[in-house]
Parts: structure tokens; C-alpha cells; sequence
């Protein structure tokens, strides 16, 4: 029975064992197979929602690991409800993998001790990939339950043993549905282990022994742990035989596939993983302190001979010698496969800790060490010192929660040679069948969310010049480029629509938008606008007072708005009247790079540089950096996503970077990275597909997303 002593220092761990896996899932970046294990969350989730249980049982995705781990985190999505995306459930499925994490350390509290317990808590590579959305967490808690409920069970005057056998049991056969591989890894320490409980139970009972007893017994237990993960991992509900041999078939093909080769680890990798504090060096912003992996790896090795001495625990000795054998023999070694080892490893060094910290002890009480070497400071000093360390961490832990908070819902796609060209993003354009163009500097580009999570997205890619502008309508997408306009039908065959102005065929195109109707409007090189309707082309020559048409917005009461250099110009299509405003109203020099027409009506005019100009009805209101209203005069594009709330971008002055600024009718917020996911890039295009993503497209940083409220 733990004293009070041991409880408080249980206590006391597992709340260490929290606080570090909380502060890693907040922290850490994402990491490589995270998408993976969210994105089937998310799939699970959404086919749970619909009732529709036969997809769960032949998800497509990911089915080279069992789906326990993925069905707690499809929890997660469920509760979010609405507001569940890549994102928001990344952060709940590593939460949910902090409290695993943590329920692992309490188990192996309960069962070895303190101790034991804190070891585990402070081990760096396992603080990572239990804080982080990977399946380590959840089979990592029930292996240690497996453990302790077995060694319960070993114990001569343990009661109720039979029950703890077949919680064991119970607890191996669900972390072999959690990740199979800690089940092969630790297969032959816990059948040691369940043989040594066995025969305890024979050593009190021995009339009941039969001819055949460990066998039937063992293999009771056996049968336990296979019905569990059966019941637990509902892809082999169906063709459980054929999906196991795809599975096992997967692994053998992924062993030696590109991936694995293309890591270039050696064969002895895992003696590296076990060796060293990989995390601290990966993350130093994350693991302030030294790492004590290689430490309790070593205290391990030394404990290994008198672990083989002792016949109760002389299952770790084969864990850890098998487990590793295991690992060196198998061709893929990623760095989360060690922590099938962190368990006896954990185990094995505690003994000899203890035995080191009692001579140390024996040595202090013996020469006084501690009362020569430490100082002892008046209460008051102790006070002082756990204000200034509350203070400290009220600041630091505010602002990261803010960051945290902050970036919940923000993600970005990079440049990539094959997939997002690199260069400015100048359009966007969600499509009605759920993909999103993007215009580019080397042509339009269209993306396609991958019909299974796990696989990455779909990119086609069009030559069609600079892509200024895109607008889709029942024809097909318009593509206004700088070599002229394009349309482009759904099967991704393009051919050129360009019109002839004034004897002039090759025109550059810097805009198009189109009514609900179909008219196109476009805005030209040549100077003036073109309007196309029912087959025909109309010039509009006066369109900017016949300079170049930047941008073009529509009002809903009929009117056109252009934009062009220094002037911006509304034409009443009904009456043919034109009105233009252009220096005295406020306009100068500078281009209109944006129109917007907001749901009350106001007119919105984003210029290059002389800030940002509201049109009520009857005169132009201006904002600019001279009465506070924004950070920089360069407006670069507006939208209204949603009624009453405005999203403009802006960029910085004589320097590279820019501003993603909200304004909600009162006030405008302008989102930093250290208080959001937005990088800081110059943002040149907005618009928000059906999903309610707002896709940003940037002139450096390719495209950053943000998932929008319901």
C-alpha cells in the first residue's frame, strides 16, 4: 500500500507528466504523419455523423494501421461538430494524446512506483509523439496497463488474480488495435510475463493443474487479447483473413518502398533513437532541459544482467533484447517505433536509480553534504522567489495560449516543384465542383482536395501566361492572362477567347468578373473595358477614362464599378451614363488594385498606395495610415466574406512582407504571426471556397488558408 508520501509524489509526477506533454502539443510544429491520422479522424467522424457504419468498416485510408487510435480522435471531431478541420482537430487529437500520454505515467505510477513513473515522464521522445497526433499514445497507456495488471497478477498473495489476468489480457489485445506493433515488439515479454502470473496461480492451487492447464490458460488469454482486437478494429470486420494479409503485404512493400529509402537511416538507427535525445535536438524551443534518454538507456543496460537473474523480472531483459532485435532486423526506422522500448527501459534503470540515489543518501547522511553545499534562505526569500517564478510563468504562459489560440485554424501550402508553382499568387477562384484555381506567374493552376485524407492533393497545371484574374461561369473558367483570355472547361481542355479591340489581338487581360447572368466584364491593356454578352463583344472605351482597367466590381443595383490608374469610373448599363472620380476626389497617381461593393452598398477602393476609399452614396471616405485606420497606404485586394465584415491585404512599405487586415464595422484587426497562423506575407488575393476556408494567395509564400466561423 503507497504511503502518503509516495502518493504525493505521485501526484507530483503526474502532474509534471501533464504539464510537459500540454506545453509540447501546444508547442511543437507539425510533424510529418499528423495530417495523416487527423484527416482519417476527420473521415471517421464524418461517416459517423452520417449513420453510415458500413463506410467506417471499409474506410480506404490508412488501413496499414489499425483504427482505435483514429476512432478516439474521430471523438474529438465529433465533439467540435461544426467547427471541426484540419486544424481545430489536430489540436484535440493531441490533447487527447497529452491525456493518454499522461494516463501511461499514472498506470506505470500505480504499478512501479513513483519512480518509475517520473522516468517516463521526463523521457523526451516519448513527451513528443505522446503530445503529438500520432497512434503512440493510446497503445503506449495500454501496454503499461497489460503490464501492471499482469504483475498484479504475479504477486503470491495478489487477489482476485484471475481478473487481472484477463484485464491484462484484455489491455494487450486493445493496444494491439491502438498499433499493432507494440504487440509484436512486446509479444514475447508478455507471454513470459502472463506464464510467470500462471504459475503463480498453480503454486497455490496446485490440484487443479492438468496435463495441458498453461496451455489451455495461455491460450484463453490469447483468445482474450484477439477478441478484443477484433471487436476494437472494425476494418477486418469484413474479410478479416484478406484485409490482414493487404495489411501485412503493405508493410512489406512499404519496407521497401521510396519513403523508407528515401529516409537513408542505417541499420542500427534504432541504437541511435535509444541512445540519444533526438527531440531536444529537433526542438530545442520546446525542451528546455537536457534530455535524460541516453541516461536511462544506459542505467538500463547496467540493470540488464540482474533483471536476467531475477525469474519475476526477467521478462524485461527480453523485451528490451528482443524488441530491439526486432527493430534493428526490420528495414523501417522511424524514430516513434523506440518508444515500443521506452517501457523496459523505464523499468530496468529504476532499480539501479533507486540503489544509486540510497548511497548517495547513506553518503550524505554519513558526511553532511547538503547541509555544507546548499544554502537555506529565510521564508521570506522563498516567497519572493515563487511570485517572481509565478509571475514569470503567468507572462510566458499567457502568450503562448494566445499564439496557440491564435493559430487554430491557419495552414498554408508552400511552393513545390510538384505541386504550387513558386512565384505570386494574382486569383483565386473556388470552382463549383470543389476545386480552387489559382492564378499564377507561370499559368493557372488548379487544386483538388484528395478523395482520401491521406493522400495529398491533386494539382493540374495550364501554360496560359501570368494570370491575372479567374471567374467561373456555367461556360466554363475564365482565365484573364497577359496573353489574353482563356476558357477553360471542367475537363481541363482550354482555348483561347481573346477579342480584337482597335486591330490589336494580342491584349493583355487584367480582370474579369461576371454576372450572375453570364456577362463577362474585362478589363484590358488596350485601355477601357470589354463587355461580353450573349456572343458579342462591346467596348466600353471610357472605363477608367480609357486607361488600363485594373479591377472591375458589381453592384447589385445594376452598376459597374472600374478601377484603373489614378481613376475610378461607374457605369449605369441601364442608361449608358458614366461618372468618373479621379484626383479632386481624392484619387492621384496611384492604380485601383481592388473593387468591392459591400452588402449595404458602399463602395470600397483599394489603391497602390494612397490607403483605402469608401464611397457612401455621396462622398468618398479615406483610410490611411495618417488617421490610424490601417498600417500601410498599399491595398492590394479586399473581399466581404460574410455581410458587414470587410478582409483587406496590404503591403508594407520599402520592404518585402505585408498585412491581413479584418475590419467588422467597428474596428479593424490586423493579424500578426505571433497572434495568429498568418506568416506576415504580402497578401495579393482573397476569396473563400464552400468549405468557408479563406484561400490567401501571397506574392513569396505560396497559399496560406484560414477556416472561417460557421
Amino acid at each position: 500500500m503507497q504511503t502518503h508520501s509516495s502518493r504525493g509524489w505521485l501526484i507530483g509526477v503526474i502532474t509534471l507528466a501533464a504539464l510537459l506533454r500540454l506545453w509540447a502539443a501546444l508547442t511543437l510544429p507539425r510533424d510529418f504523419d499528423e495530417p495523416v491520422y487527423v484527416g482519417a479522424a476527420l473521415d471517421y467522424a464524418r461517416l459517423i455523423r452520417q449513420g453510415d457504419w458500413v463506410g467506417v468498416i471499409d474506410y480506404p485510408g490508412n488501413r496499414q494501421h489499425p483504427a482505435l487510435s483514429k476512432l478516439i480522435y474521430a471523438g474529438g471531431a465529433l465533439l467540435l461538430g461544426e467547427s471541426a478541420n484540419q486544424t481545430t482537430v489536430l489540436l484535440a487529437a493531441r490533447l487527447i494524446s497529452a491525456l493518454l500520454g499522461t494516463l501511461a505515467v499514472a498506470l506505470l505510477g500505480f504499478s512501479a512506483g513513483p519512480l518509475a513513473a517520473g522516468l517516463l515522464a521526463v523521457h523526451t521522445l516519448t513527451i513528443k509523439y505522446t503530445a503529438q497526433a500520432y497512434l503512440e499514445a493510446l497503445p503506449l497507456a495500454l501496454t503499461v496497463a497489460a503490464i501492471g495488471a499482469w504483475q498484479r497478477a504475479c504477486r503470491p498473495d495478489a487477489t482476485r488474480r484471475r481478473g487481472w489476468l484477463w484485464l491484462g489480457a484484455l489491455a494487450w489485445g486493445l493496444a494491439s488495435a491502438a498499433k499493432l506493433n507494440y504487440a509484436i515488439i512486446a509479444a514475447p515479454a508478455m507471454v513470459m510475463l502472463a506464464l510467470a502470473a500462471l504459475h503463480a496461480e498453480a503454486t497455490l492451487q496446485p490440484h487443479n493443474r492438468g496435463r495441458w492447464w498453461y496451455a489451455r490458460r495461455l491460450s484463453a488469454l490469447v483468445a482474450v487479447a484477439l477478441i478484443a482486437f477484433t471487436i476494437a478494429n472494425p476494418t477486418i470486420w469484413r474479410e478479416p483473413f484478406a484485409r490482414l494479409a493487404a495489411m501485412a503485404g503493405f508493410w512489406t512493400a512499404y519496407s521497401h518502398g521510396s519513403e523508407a529509402l528515401a529516409a537513408g537511416y542505417p541499420w542500427y538507427q534504432p541504437l541511435i533513437w535509444v541512445a540519444t535525445a533526438p527531440a531536444v535536438g529537433w526542438h530545442p524551443e520546446v525542451f528546455f532541459f537536457p534530455g535524460p534518454d541516453p541516461w536511462l538507456t544506459l542505467l538500463a543496460l547496467i540493470g540488464l544482467p540482474g533483471a536476467w537473474r531475477d525469474r519475476q523480472r526477467r521478462y524485461l531483459a527480453v523485451w528490451l533484447v528482443s524488441g530491439l532485435l526486432i527493430l534493428l532486423w526490420w528495414p523501417v526506422k522511424w524514430p516513434q517505433y523506440a518508444l515500443t522500448l521506452v517501457v523496459p527501459i523505464v523499468l530496468l534503470a529504476t532499480p539501479v536509480l533507486r540503489r544509486l540515489l540510497a548511497w548517495l543518501r547513506d553518503l550524505n547522511d554519513y558526511w553532511g553534504w547538503s547541509e555544507i553545499m546548499f544554502l537555506r534562505p529565510p521564508r521570506y526569500a522563498w516567497i519572493a522567489l515563487a511570485i517572481l517564478v509565478g509571475f514569470i510563468a503567468t507572462v510566458y504562459g499567457t502568450a503562448l495560449i494566445m499564439v496557440t489560440v491564435g493559430s487554430i485554424g491557419w495552414s498554408a501550402i508552400a511552393p513545390s516543384a510538384g505541386g504550387l508553382p513558386p512565384g505570386p499568387i494574382y486569383a483565386i477562384q473556388p470552382l463549383r465542383d470543389g476545386r480552387v484555381a489559382l492564378g499564377s506567374e507561370t499559368g493557372l493552376v488548379i487544386w483538388q482536395a484528395p478523395e482520401v485524407s491521406e493522400d495529398p492533393p491533386r494539382w493540374q497545371r495550364l501554360p496560359l501566361g501570368r494570370v491575372y484574374a479567374l471567374a467561373e461561369t456555367a461556360s466554363g473558367l475564365w482565365v484573364a492572362s497577359s496573353q489574353g483570355l482563356a476558357l477553360v472547361s471542367a475537363n481541363g481542355h482550354w482555348e483561347w477567347q481573346t477579342p480584337t479591340l482597335g486591330g490589336q489581338r494580342d491584349l493583355a487581360m487584367r480582370t474579369v468578373i461576371a454576372d450572375p447572368d453570364g456577362t463577362l466584364w474585362l478589363g484590358t491593356s488596350a485601355g477601357g473595358a470589354v463587355r461580353y454578352r450573349d456572343g458579342r463583344w462591346q467596348p466600353l472605351l471610357q472605363a477608367a477614362q480609357g486607361g488600363l482597367v485594373l479591377s472591375i466590381a458589381l453592384d447589385p443595383a445594376g452598376e459597374v464599378w472600374f478601377g484603373g490608374l489614378g481613376v475610378v469610373s461607374r457605369y449605369t448599363p441601364a442608361t449608358g451614363r458614366w461618372q468618373h472620380f479621379d484626383r479632386a476626389d481624392g484619387f492621384g497617381g496611384a492604380g485601383i488594385a481592388a473593387l468591392l461593393v459591400d452588402h449595404h452598398g458602399a463602395v470600397w477602393a483599394a489603391t497602390l498606395g494612397e490607403g483605402l476609399a469608401r464611397w457612401d452614396g455621396t462622398r468618398w471616405e479615406w483610410l490611411t495610415t495618417a488617421n490610424r485606420q490601417l498600417p500601410a497606404q498599399t491595398i492590394t485586394t479586399l473581399l466581404e466574406p460574410t455581410p458587414g465584415e470587410i478582409w483587406a491585404g496590404a503591403a508594407r512599405p520599402l520592404t518585402t512582407g505585408g498585412f491581413l487586415l479584418r475590419y467588422n464595422g467597428r474596428e479593424w484587426r490586423n493579424f500578426l504571426p505571433r497572434d495568429s497562423g498568418f506568416t506576415g506575407a504580402e497578401p495579393l488575393a482573397l476569396a473563400v471556397d464552400q468549405q468557408r476556408v479563406l484561400w490567401i494567395g501571397t506574392r513569396a509564400d505560396g497559399v496560406i488558408t484560414y477556416q472561417l466561423g460557421p
